[in-house]
């Protein structure tokens, strides 16, 4: 298998060939380790701005939704909680864009195309990997947790009192923080917020007085996580 070395001893060889086999099976191994380590890093990466734009739900692909563009609008990412405890709240679903990656973000503004009695807001933010997401669901939750009594909130420079913050137990079967809340002027607003990969989905629903909660539609998650799928593959 191995030529032997000019000018060498003859006895030599089959040491040198079982060095050589040797040290070719451990930068295999090591070749082949870190190749996996790329794979796992590829699939855990936060997608671009470019990215999201392209993997947001847009105008057709929801049936009986419109749809409009809201990435260009401006955010106050100076957005906070008066309780440190309850700051992910607001970084994760009352302005998740302050907490996007790279501020990687998309956003689109939905509602019914006919009788459009609620409206939904949908931002898609990237957070450095897969397992940032995962903590990031773990501080929303222990913030809900936490703050459910209430708390104020400073956004584009209003002071708002949320009066009460709940858990709601109905699921969409996303592993998702569904949460709803009540303000002190009384609007109710439901939050839920997911996670695909290294990219955090947040969707609001509202009626369109804020006098009750409503549900997220749930062909706009489904339709949402397939597109994201896609992308992932």
């Amino acid at each position: 298998m191995f030529e032997e070395p000019a000018g060498k001893p003859e006895g030599m060889a089959p040491a040198a060939a079982r060095r050589a086999v040797a040290m070719a099976s451990i930068a295999a191994v090591l070749l082949g380790v870190a190749a996996c380590g790329s794979d796992e890093a590829a699939g855990d990466e936060p997608l671009s701005k470019s990215q999201l734009s392209r993997v947001v739900l847009t105008q057709g692909d929801a049936p009986g939704y419109k749809f409009f563009d809201e990435s260009r609008a401006e955010t106050d990412h100076s957005a906070r909680a008066d309780r440190k405890a309850c700051q992910p709240i607001v970084a994760l679903a009352i302005a998740p864009e302050i907490s996007a990656y790279d501020k990687r973000s998309a956003r689109q503004s939905i509602m019914k195309s006919k009788k459009p009695d609620a409206s939904y807001q949908l931002i898609l933010t990237s957070v450095e990997s897969e397992s940032a997401a995962e903590d990031a669901l773990t501080d929303l939750k222990s913030a809900v947790s936490a703050c459910g009594s209430g708390f104020n909130v400073t956004y584009s420079g209003q002071k708002s009192k949320v009066r009460r913050v709940t858990a709601d137990k109905a699921s969409y079967g996303h592993s998702e923080m569904n949460i709803l809340f009540e303000y002190q002027m009384g609007a109710k607003i439901r939050y839920v917020v997911m996670r695909q990969g290294a990219t955090l989905i947040r969707i609001s629903a509202a009626t369109q007085n804020a006098h009750e909660f409503v549900a997220v539609p749930k062909q706009i998650i489904d339709k949402q996580f397939r597109k994201l799928e896609k992308v992932a593959k």
